[in-house]
């Protein structure tokens, strides 16, 4: 199965490697994505908050891209970090346990057994680089509440208001982590997450591919990923057409209703009701 790659700049991104394909001659034009009209490819962002010291920590954002090149449409879907699914040779446990135990290959493996979903390839991004990004890419414009400016503030040093903000790395990143402004807790938070994504394909969606090309550079040492350099390349050149018109959607697992808080071994989680969760992502990311 051919994987692909987004990340949280998805035209900068896409649009830097099709200029750097075509200048090396590397890989010819595909037309996959014209002759297969239904086809769905599905990334996973991994986004990790890791301690000093530290080789693995567990995933703290989990957000899977979907492009569906039949309707032109990405939809990003958040699984919440509490989720309490199954883990491949590991028993149960909250979803972004499974990145500790075994990294990319044991989370997409949960994924599949739990929700179907087949991943086709996978990046992950410190939290640390993540901020680094948004820097290269000269910020994202976010519009701020007042409480959520104030704790931007009170963790960076700095003086925003409510209202709509170019937000630097620091800044998106500390949106990015906000969860306790809300009752609802994790369920705002991967809400701001998926705001940051729409806001950066939004502000990127007429990148001029020489600009790209100059920031690329310093973005693909920040990022990890399954993918080799050819499938990267690929990839960018099938999709980046679809890019200009591409709508976007947001969702999360679990949905409103579909699931339940308990206690189990000590923990806090969210215990889901599967059938439903896998009827949704049926009905949103599979091809049409």
């Amino acid at each position: 199965m051919l994987r692909t790659m987004l990340h949280s700049m998805p035209r900068r991104f896409l649009a830097g490697l099709c200029l750097l394909a075509a200048l090396s001659g590397v890989l010819p034009v595909p037309a996959r994505a014209a002759e297969e009209p239904g086809k769905t490819v599905n990334l996973l962002l991994i986004g990790q908050d890791r301690l000093p010291g530290e080789r693995r920590a567990r995933s703290d954002s989990i957000i899977l891209c979907t492009f569906r090149t039949g309707t032109g449409e990405l939809i990003l879907t958040s699984f919440l970090r509490d989720l309490y699914v199954s883990i491949p040779g590991n028993g149960s446990n909250r979803i972004n346990a499974a990145y500790t135990f075994g990294g990319i290959p044991l989370l997409t493996d949960t994924l599949r057994e739990n929700f179907a979903v087949e991943v086709d390839g996978s990046i992950e991004v410190d939290f640390s680089q993540f901020a680094q990004i948004i820097d290269v890419l000269g910020g994202v414009e976010l519009e701020l509440r007042q409480d959520e400016a104030e704790v931007i503030n009170l963790e960076t040093g700095s003086a925003l208001t409510a209202g709509t903000h170019v937000l630097s790395g620091s800044q998106a990143l500390s949106y990015s982590r906000i969860r306790r402004l809300d009752a609802d807790g994790d369920f705002s938070r991967t809400q701001r997450q998926r705001k940051v994504l729409e806001q950066l394909l939004e502000s990127y969606r007429d990148a001029n591919l020489v600009t790209v090309a100059k920031v690329l550079k310093g973005i693909l040492p920040m990022i990890t990923t399954d993918l080799s350099t050819r499938e990267l390349l690929s990839l960018a050149l099938e999709l980046f057409p679809l890019l200009s018109d591409l709508s976007t959607q947001t969702q999360r697992i679990p949905a409103d209703g579909t699931y339940r808080d308990e206690k189990i071994d000590g923990m806090c989680v969210l215990v889901a009701d599967m059938k439903k969760a896998r009827q949704l992502l049926s009905e949103t990311i599979s091809p049409k």
